[in-house]
């Protein structure tokens, strides 16, 4: 038999919304942490018992609310900072839905303190109300989360989870609002801090480390973006160090946060992610963040112009980027993350190499170049800079090279191509034959030209001029998978790594000294050689004054 129809007691209904809203302790963290930014604070200190479970205590210096406000704070929609339906179009608080108190009320114990009132609620009920201590700001504890709704506190993860979701939260904000001093202690240890004193290379050094600190570059004047960025040698395993944000707001974008690993590509290894905390200014008639009750996603007016914004300002920040120098091992060049993953974030410390005239470099079209001193290992060339020895990594280093060649043909129109005197037939999927055709006149630009031999087989009648003829065959394949794989201007990029890494000397051939100089001079002039077009380092730099240090000549 149907049940009748029927209005949900409030308890329970609360309690369907609150699930919205407050997922897991990292959720209330977030909406306090929010609503004490929008109240001015300058200093928010986060304490947390019991992974979140068993207490959560925000207190902040911020304007904090009238004592004869307190029981209207925690009634569901209540709030100050929206009045009329208009002023959901252009939302400039962090908090406006007046949910989040109501919701943590209805599945918590909460006490909250405020300009000498207080108020204790349980499970969404006033449980008394009256004078409490006359501080500055405001006090809000959380207890016993979830202990009404066994359901949700079930799913919660362990211990450590929770927790890293807590510090994942407080980092955020960190280092979206370096003018905040965030103290965030778990289980009375501290966990996260920042200096609060506006400077956001401090914040990434107080909740990455020093060494992490050093190795951001700043977005500087550019409109509508700012923050930092890592330098491509400084990188992660997951994309937890990627913090992106509207207007001060956190947010989860997955076109935004591809937008930024595409400006890393080919500095970048693959599975490696940047370190970033990017906050995009934008009127607020033009973006919509009342898409859901967590407020993390938020939908553009105009997301192409977003997406491009952010392009042109991470990749003027990456042209800062250089090369890795040679240290000696120690604890601190591995920098552990806050959030407890020792071993995915690397950085090695650096400092600049200006290739200067003077000593012994010679000099190509006005720029220094380094004096080649041989080749050893399988494949390794030896030059001498003013500032110390240059390892470079040959293969690492002519793959760049052609790269940035390759990828000026495409620019200009113009290409270079070298027939072959017997076509050499290439069985591939399909798939690839339609990824062929879709990019034909880009491959004929690169030099790679091809015609159909049947339903699965392509003959290639000429490569780019610096392939060896005998690499067609692995060359195409690679590269018609490439775009295959891959959509957008992207496809082309990685076509051109692929027959740049297969056009490339190979690690371990000989080269002579000509070639040796050419190479190294080539490099020098190449955009961001820092790396080849697949992320790999190409050159490492051990200083004189490594040098004397290690041989003790320094005194």
């Amino acid at each position: 038999m149907t049940t009748p129809i029927h209005v949900l007691p409030p308890e329970v209904a609360d309690a369907i919304a609150a699930g919205e809203v407050i997922e897991r302790p990292a959720s209330v963290v977030k909406e306090l942490v929010e609503n004490a930014i929008d109240a001015e604070a300058r200093r928010i200190s986060i304490d947390v018992r019991g992974a979140g479970r068993t207490s959560i205590r925000v207190s902040d210096d911020g304007e904090g609310i009238p004592g004869d406000e307190l029981p209207l704070a925690f009634v569901r929609h209540a709030t100050s900072k929206v009045t009329v339906l208009g002023d959901l179009d252009a939302i400039t608080s962090l908090g406006f839905r007046g949910e989040a108190l109501a919701s943590i009320a209805a599945v918590s114990e909460v006490e909250c303190s405020s300009a000498g009132a207080r108020i204790h609620i349980r499970a969404g009920e006033v449980i008394d109300h009256g004078a409490g201590p006359l501080l500055t700001g405001l006090t809000v504890e959380v207890r016993d989360l979830f202990a009404n709704v066994p359901a949700r506190l079930k799913f919660l993860k362990s211990d450590a989870t929770e927790v890293a979701a807590i510090k994942d939260v407080v980092i955020a904000f960190a280092l979206l609002h370096p003018h905040v001093r965030f103290q965030l202690t778990i289980d009375g240890r501290a966990a996260v801090g920042s200096t609060g004193d506006g400077d956001r290379r401090r914040a990434f050094a107080s909740v990455h480390g020093a060494a992490v600190g050093e190795e951001m570059l700043e977005i500087v004047g550019m409109p509508l973006v700012t923050g930092m960025v890592s330098q491509p040698r400084l990188s992660r395993g997951s994309r937890d160090g990627m913090v992106l944000a509207v207007n001060g707001r956190p947010i989860s974008s997955r076109p935004l946060a591809y937008a930024l690993e595409d400006c890393y590509q080919g500095r970048l290894e693959r599975g490696r992610h940047p370190v970033a905390a990017i906050d995009i200014g934008i009127d607020p008639s033009l973006v919509d963040v009342n898409v859901h009750p967590a407020k993390r996603e938020v939908r553009f007016r105009e997301e192409s112009a977003v997406f491009g914004a952010l392009q042109r300002a991470v990749r003027a920040a990456l042209g800062a980027s250089e090369p890795i120098h040679y240290r000696p091992p120690q604890p601190s060049t591995t920098v552990a993350a806050a959030r407890g993953h020792e071993s995915q974030l690397v950085v090695h410390t650096a400092t600049a190499l200006p290739l200067e005239e003077g000593g012994s470099s010679a000099r190509v079209a006005g720029v220094a170049m380094l004096r080649p001193i041989g080749q050893v290992g399988p494949g390794y060339l030896v030059a001498e800079g003013p500032q110390g020895l240059v390892l470079v990594d040959q293969h690492a280093a002519h793959e760049r090279v052609l790269y940035n060649r390759l990828l000026e043909r495409l620019r200009s129109g113009l290409g270079a191509s070298q027939p072959l005197l017997i076509p050499q037939a290439v069985d591939v999927e399909p798939s690839l034959i339609a990824a062929a055709a879709d990019h034909r006149a880009d491959l004929a630009t690169l030099g790679l030209e091809y015609e159909e031999f049947g339903p699965r087989s392509l003959r290639i009648t000429a490569v780019p001029v610096e392939m060896p003829a005998g690499r067609a065959t692995a060359a195409v394949q690679e590269t018609l998978a490439a775009l295959s794989e891959t959509r957008g201007d992207g496809a082309m990029h990685k076509a051109a790594a692929a027959l740049a890494c297969h056009s490339a000397v190979r690690f371990g051939d000989v080269l002579d000294a000509a070639e040796q100089r050419k190479l190294l001079a080539d490099l020098e002039v190449a955009e961001e050689s820092v790396t080849c077009p697949h992320g790999r380092p190409t050159r490492l730099i051990v200083e004189w004054q490594e040098l004397t240090r290690h041989f003790r000549r320094n005194y």
